[in-house]
């Protein structure tokens, strides 16, 4: 019995103790849960700020300063950046967030886990953003000014020293205001302090990149049907070539992604260019503006003197030789007729030049008078003989020619005049000796004029005949 009482006492005291020291634990277990019923636990982190220990209101108050001072800081894709202030950002805090939900959502009853590690959360509700004063701040930057705002280029096809290549893609420097907003929006609801544009595809970009199939594609298709460099020079001056930078555009694509050469498609380009050369080259009876002999200017039309394009000539000769991949420094179109001289309205420096009112004419040589003599042109009061004006060419030179009007019923014809130089520049109007003529000039020409050639005296056509020569310009005019 006494050993009984002894082992008691040996333990009743450290039983007292263990039993104080699990109600003080217990206490303040329960301290702590009534403590953090409405306060956020320890190491309570929202948004990189920590609210622990704090109640609703004081985690509201602390956030909105928080969000009162915020910043962004741009990077833009040059190395530098500018920095976006809350005033600029258009925010203001947002109320009505999920904070509550964070805090109800709290394991109160494990309020001590808070001393041992951190609860990070990231809440996207607490910041509102004003759009139109997001879009000012924006605008307010100094990257994006319009010198500063440069567009994207595509990768392309680049014809160059007869040969094509992919030129590579730039990215420019242009906001895309609409992914830019966007991005500010996520970046500061989420608490960062930073974006960079690039990363985070901000800017307007390339819709084409240098390593695009599609670009291949063409790109060898181009190699093997477009390296043709075709050029011209107008009368004018005006130089024109047609090359592969063009011609790469005739190109048809298949279903399957790749390029080929269409006959059709090709010539009916072709016809397109043609048809616009012929625009800059045909001159025949167009207006041409001359000083004759009197000194005065003259203004003429009409006539078979000048260039006309054969077109459908042309364009198959250009197709063989873009068939063929050949090249032309100084091509000139298939035509008719041949190309103006230059100076005096088109006429050169060499020419016959036909006054029909004065009834004299001039033969022109590099510049100066070589023969002149008066002339009885077509009768003037009969619209159907009359020398009508225009600017022609000799287009032949013949000896003792039978001249014949028309045919008539009998089976005779008209008029039948030998004639021993025959110089024709508008069909069947031309120059020609006129022995039965005594005299030529003056207003003869008027109601006893020819059918409508040039009648001359027999002496000056000889000297005429021997002076001139087929392509003469022969220019005619009132």
């Amino acid at each position: 019995m006494e050993k009984m009482k002894k082992w008691y006492k040996s333990h009743q005291k450290p039983a007292l103790i263990g039993t104080i020291t699990i109600l003080l634990l217990l206490i303040g277990y329960l301290a702590g849960r009534i403590y953090f019923n409405d306060k956020f636990l320890k190491g309570t982190v929202i948004n990189d700020c920590s609210v622990e220990t704090l109640s609703l209101k004081q985690a509201n108050q602390k956030l909105e300063k928080q969000v009162s001072s915020k910043s962004l800081t741009l990077v833009f894709n040059d190395g530098q950046s500018e920095v976006l202030q809350a005033n600029q950002l258009g925010i203001s805090y947002n109320e009505k967030n999920s904070l509550q939900k964070v805090l109800d959502q709290q394991n109160k009853w494990l309020w001590f886990t808070g001393f041992f590690s951190q609860n990070k959360q990231t809440l996207t509700d607490l910041i509102n953003v004003n759009d139109e004063s997001l879009s000012q701040g924006i605008q307010s930057l100094e990257h994006a000014q319009a010198d500063k705002q440069v567009d994207p280029t595509d990768a392309y096809l680049q014809y160059q020293d007869k040969q094509f290549s992919i030129v590579k893609e730039t990215l420019g420097s242009k906001f895309n205001n609409e992914q830019l907003i966007n991005n500010i929006k996520v970046y500061i609801s989420e608490g960062k302090t930073s974006l960079d544009l690039t990363k985070s595809k901000s800017y307007v970009l390339p819709t084409v990149y240098e390593d695009d199939q599609d670009l291949k594609n063409h790109l060898e298709a181009a190699n093997q049907y477009c390296l043709s460099s075709i050029h011209y020079t107008t009368p004018k001056g005006k130089e024109i070539t047609l090359d592969g930078s063009e011609t790469m555009n005739w190109l048809t694509k298949n279903d399957d992604g790749t390029y080929t050469k269409d006959e059709s498609t090709f010539k009916s380009k072709l016809n397109e260019f043609v048809k616009s050369l012929a625009s800059q080259y045909n001159s025949i009876g167009s207006s041409r503006t001359f000083t004759g002999q009197d000194g005065q200017s003259h203004t003429v039309s009409g006539g078979t003197y000048g260039f006309r394009v054969s077109q459908d000539k042309e364009v198959s000769a250009l197709f063989a030789l873009m068939s063929e991949n050949k090249s032309e420094e100084s091509r000139v179109p298939e035509h008719t007729g041949q190309l103006p001289s230059e100076g005096n309205g088109g006429l050169g420096s060499s020419y016959i030049e036909v006054n029909i009112t004065k009834q004299h004419l001039w033969l022109v040589k590099d510049g100066s008078v070589v023969l002149e003599s008066d002339f009885v042109s077509g009768k003037e009061s009969d619209s159907s003989r009359l020398t009508p004006n225009g600017t022609y060419y000799i287009y032949n030179k013949e000896r003792n020619r039978v001249l014949r009007g028309t045919k008539q019923a009998n089976g005779k014809y008209e008029y039948e005049s030998p004639v021993s130089y025959w110089m024709p520049f508008n069909k069947g109007i031309g120059f020609h000796d006129a022995s039965w003529r005594s005299t030529f000039g003056g207003d003869i020409y008027i109601n006893s004029g020819s059918h409508g050639c040039i009648n001359l005296p027999t002496s000056f056509a000889g000297s005429l005949y021997s002076q001139i020569y087929v392509n003469l310009p022969v220019v005619v005019y009132r």
